[in-house]
């Protein structure tokens, strides 16, 4: 008989024989076939002449096994199968009570320590509607942050109070860094395909390109991108305020203009006395700043629209088809401001912030982005 083709009594039978030591083999065989049932068989073949040569399909069935039991044998499978449907209650309250108190625990360190598969714990959790939640990285806050983000959403909710209007008066400013190492989110790429084509994109160069960007964000309108490649020092911030800035502005309508209230966030170069001096004589107390006559809150990028709208998706933009040089950068960056629609920068920098504020208020200063 040629064993390839046994039938499926015969078949069976010299699987409950066959040891674990040559599934072990068939399934690495498996894995270096790319997970090829059929090649893999005729590997096997090959390989070990003398032996029994099961059907392609014992390949996938093996990895199935050990997937969802973790074992090779069928008797043992089905052995645990019981146990698990006559699961009963205690057992229940053990793995809900561990999760009560271990919260972070794995499914495969709860099933240790109640003695049973993981796939159990898992089905019990999802019975009882309980999820695994994902942590929110948010900015670290100093002790006494809180109390000043409350002292500036108050000063702001009473001018919006008084003029409903206020925030579009408000040009909020921030600088960011772009580089060919940028962040790629695995999440929005895919390629179908009915094999695995081991598909790779480009990231981590040991050669790092990049360029700076500053942008504004006033009403509904976006004012740059502005590229440098040096560091921000005070002085070519200064350069930037005096002899770039202004142009940009002219592009804003006259009221907009007169009414303009200038925000920046406590980066260094913002904080010298020659930066501070240039603001308080051009805005004269109506300038937002760590230092400045309308005090921003330090380590609050969370109610800055550039940060929690503009950077994150001007990133997910340009690197959905990471550049290829510095020239293709900035070429995408400003495509992807350029798309940027009226409607999207509104809703960031009124109903975004407001709902921001009311959060931050919500949670007594404290960091509240994991609420939203």
């Amino acid at each position: 008989m040629n064993h390839f083709y046994a039938g499926c009594h015969t078949s069976t039978i010299s699987w409950v024989k066959m040891n674990n030591q040559e599934k072990v083999q068939m399934l690495l065989i498996y894995g270096k076939c790319d997970r090829n049932s059929r090649q893999a068989a005729r590997m096997y073949a090959e390989q070990y002449p003398g032996r029994y040569h099961p059907p392609h399909t014992f390949f996938i069935k093996i990895e199935q096994l050990l997937i969802n039991h973790g074992a090779f044998s069928v008797k043992v499978v089905r052995n645990q199968q019981i146990r698990e449907n006559n699961i009963n209650e205690d057992v229940e309250l053990q793995v809900l009570a561990y999760i009560r108190l271990n919260p972070r625990s794995s499914v495969r360190h709860v099933g240790r320590e109640v003695g049973i598969s993981f796939g159990l714990v898992h089905k019990i959790l999802k019975k009882h509607k309980m999820h695994p939640y994902k942590p929110d990285l948010v900015q670290h806050l100093r002790p006494a942050d809180p109390e000043r983000r409350l002292n500036f959403i108050a000063w702001l909710l009473v001018q919006i109070d008084t003029q409903p209007l206020f925030l579009n008066q408000i040009l909020w400013t921030d600088e960011s860094k772009f580089t060919n190492n940028g962040v790629i989110n695995k999440q929005n790429n895919r390629m179908w395909s009915d094999v695995n084509p081991h598909w790779a994109v480009d990231n981590r160069y040991q050669t790092v390109w990049g360029t700076n960007v500053w942008c504004g964000l006033i009403g509904g309108k976006l004012l740059g991108p502005y590229f440098y490649e040096e560091n921000l020092t005070a002085r070519r911030y200064l350069s930037f305020l005096t002899n770039v800035l202004p142009l940009m502005l002219e592009n804003l309508p006259l009221a907009t203009r007169q009414t303009l209230y200038f925000q920046q966030d406590g980066a260094p170069a913002h904080n010298a006395h020659i930066v501070r001096d240039y603001l308080n004589r051009v805005y004269e107390g109506k300038w937002l700043g760590t230092y400045g006559p309308i005090e921003w809150p330090a380590r609050s990028p969370d109610i800055t629209p550039l940060d929690f709208f503009l950077w994150g998706h001007l990133k997910t933009v340009v690197y959905a088809d990471p550049p290829v040089n510095l020239a293709d950068l900035k070429n995408k960056i400003l495509v992807a401001c350029n798309n940027l629609t009226e409607s999207q920068i509104m809703t960031a920098t009124n109903r975004g912030c407001l709902q921001r504020f009311q959060l931050c208020v919500n949670n007594q200063g404290a960091n509240f982005e994991q609420f939203i």
